[in-house]
């Protein structure tokens, strides 16, 4: 049961390097502090990206360790 949980972890940490390397190259190419409208869309495309990334990490976790 503690590899198990062990396991959940190191996929969890490993799910957020991606999502680091998206949100960097979301800053350049939107530039959100040059104006408030850049701002809110890089904050809504943020928001978006948090809700399909949960979804898929927890549809990937349930799949590899659900039973």
């Amino acid at each position: 049961m503690k590899l198990r949980s062990l396991l959940i972890l190191l996929v969890l940490i490993l799910s957020m390097v991606p999502v680091y390397y998206l949100n960097r190259w979301l800053q350049r190419v939107m530039r959100p502090r040059e104006n408030a409208g850049r701002f809110f869309l890089f904050l809504f495309a943020n928001f978006v990206l948090i809700i399909v990334y949960t979804v898929l990490v927890v549809g990937v976790t349930v799949r590899l360790f659900g039973r």
